[in-house]
């Protein structure tokens, strides 16, 4: 049916009878400035400059990216205790690690060879193991487990729908629904259903199912137009759904932009699973995406029979994904800026089971990982091995929440009251993982650059662009023509503190063109500032 007999038809006539535009917009939410779910995410349709980019108000640019373990990973042959190494084998006598098949970490501790992948960061201080990690009263269930571990609390009874990283962007960002930043404050691939991200009425991930479709996402980008449609109804209802569908597309343009302003590193050992997922964020973070937190997961730690060789894989697995990130992100400079955490629901019962593997248990480590934790080392004592609940289960000896407490507090240099909320308020110890949030350690984007203009020379016609900064920081300047195509790098890397001036109407075959043209300075984690210049 063409759009001029569709307008003149009955079912157009129908549509009229059953809504007219003003209860459309209210059923839908937007004459009250509401928001719809989309993609299990509230999106606001109103395009308002009040909370412009509210990342880059942030005083730091640190970025945290969380592994997700999934299934209950056992920590007794991940990190293993050889200070009680006779008890361990003997509760293990099928699947304990041999000794000649360790890596020794201290006189107590010790990692199987094939996570041989992280001796470097043992050796040159870059990684931290909190031991005993759990809560009191251990569920045993997958699900019930997950959600403890996401919202924070442990009360089946009066069970949260909130996860504490959600809660905290509740109060950090009180009105995102109807003034959603320009770049997404978390990125999550896969593990959809946990609720980590969840705040009180929306989710403040941009989420994936998996690591393919935020690649499809990040290599083209895509956004629907808001023009020549229907004078009619069905016109706002399709304009409406496109502008929803926009905002979260505006987040895969960002996305986009950043990928593809981003260097490639070709040295990860496989193109799929969890070196797929770290290699996409690593991009992102390079290219100066500007989210604070990331999220990936590796699955198939539910190991309750034949565990040896399916732990080995997965564990090798995550060793070598690992290392790869960081080395990738060194190659830019990024890797101290980036803290990496490894978490699971529970860990495996102590004693194996008759299908040599284990079954579900309670307490087990979690690993941090970057240049940040300033030297190596345990934290927290670990639980006894013959000391076990009638499940057979060790006690654990580290709230998971004084892990969450640390890291909003010394890594995001949260606000005291925003903490507060995420932790629903209780006090948690912090663990001194050896971060601060120390002057040294944060930038504050706000004044970071506070001069940057185009300067016009009369005697030879050159355009210089002068600046300046109040502190080292990596930053990239390009140029760009009046149709926003990409003329010239003008700098990339460390720009120290201090004045600075480069030529921009020039480039390598000389002077440009005449005509208007911009340049565009990237704060990277931060914003992006931008001037026109003209070259006659």
């Amino acid at each position: 049916m063409s759009k001029k007999n569709y307008l003149d038809s009955k079912k157009h006539r129908e549509e009229h009878s059953r809504w007219d535009r003003r209860g459309f917009l209210k059923v839908l939410g937007i004459a009250g400035a509401g928001s719809i779910s989309l993609g299990n995410t509230s999106i606001s349709v109103l395009n308002s400059n009040f909370l412009t980019n509210a990342l880059s108000d942030s005083l730091s640019d640190r970025v945290l990216v969380l592994i997700r373990l999934k299934g209950g990973n056992d920590g007794l042959n991940t990190i293993i205790p050889v200070y009680d190494y006779d008890t361990y084998v003997s509760k293990r006598p099928s699947i304990h690690i041999p000794k000649n098949n360790l890596i020794r970490l201290s006189d107590d501790f010790s990692m199987p060879d094939h996570m041989g992948n992280l001796s470097s960061f043992w050796e040159n201080g870059k990684m931290r193991v909190v031991n005993g990690v759990g809560y009191e009263g251990q569920n045993l269930s997958h699900f019930t487990s997950s959600d403890y571990w996401a919202t924070g609390s442990t009360n089946k009874s009066d069970m949260v729908s909130s996860g504490w990283l959600g809660r905290y962007y509740d109060e950090k960002y009180f009105d995102y629904t109807t003034n959603p930043p320009e770049k997404p404050v978390a990125v999550q691939i896969g593990s959809n259903a946990n609720l980590i991200f969840n705040g009180a009425s929306r989710n403040y991930a941009f989420a994936v199912a998996n690591e393919s479709r935020l690649e499809r996402v990040a290599e083209r980008g895509e956004f629907y137009s808001t023009q020549n449609l229907p004078d009619c109804t069905h016109g706002d209802q399709l304009e409406f759904l496109r502008r929803v569908s926009n905002t979260t597309y505006d987040y895969a343009k960002v996305i986009n932009e950043a990928f593809k302003s981003s260097t490639d590193y070709n040295e990860y050992e496989t193109e799929e699973g969890l070196d797929k997922q770290l290699r996409l964020v690593a991009k992102l973070i390079k290219g100066g995406l500007g989210s604070k937190i990331y999220m990936v997961s590796i699955g198939g730690f539910d190991t309750h029979g034949n565990q040896a060789l399916t732990h080995q894989y997965l564990l090798s697995s995550l060793s070598s994904a690992v290392k790869s990130f960081y080395d990738d992100l060194a190659e830019d400079g990024y890797d101290s800026k980036v803290l990496s955490m490894t978490f699971s629901e529970f860990g495996r019962r102590v004693g194996e089971n008759g299908s040599e593997g284990t079954d579900h248990g309670s307490a087990a480590p979690v690993m941090l990982f970057g240049s940040p934790l300033k030297g190596s080392g345990f934290i927290g004592s670990h639980p006894s091995l013959s000391n076990l609940n009638r499940r057979g289960n060790m006690y654990n000896t580290v709230d998971f929440r004084s892990i969450y407490q640390t890291v909003l507090t010394d890594w995001l240099c949260g606000d005291s009251n925003f903490i507060n909320a995420a932790m629903l308020g209780n006090e948690y110890d912090l663990l001194g993982l050896g971060f601060g949030c120390q002057d040294t350690d944060v930038v504050d984007y706000n004044n970071l650059l506070n001069y940057h203009a185009p300067i016009y020379a009369n005697y030879d016609q050159r355009v210089s662009l002068n600046l300046r900064i109040q502190q080292t920081h990596k930053v990239n300047i390009k140029t760009f023509d009046i149709l926003g195509r990409h003329v010239n790098t003008i700098y990339s890397g460390d720009l120290i503190r201090g004045e600075h001036e480069f030529s921009i109407s020039h480039d390598k075959n000389g002077k440009l063109s005449a005509g208007q043209y911009f340049y565009r300075i990237n704060l990277v984690g931060g914003p992006t500032l931008s001037k026109a210049f003209v070259v006659r």
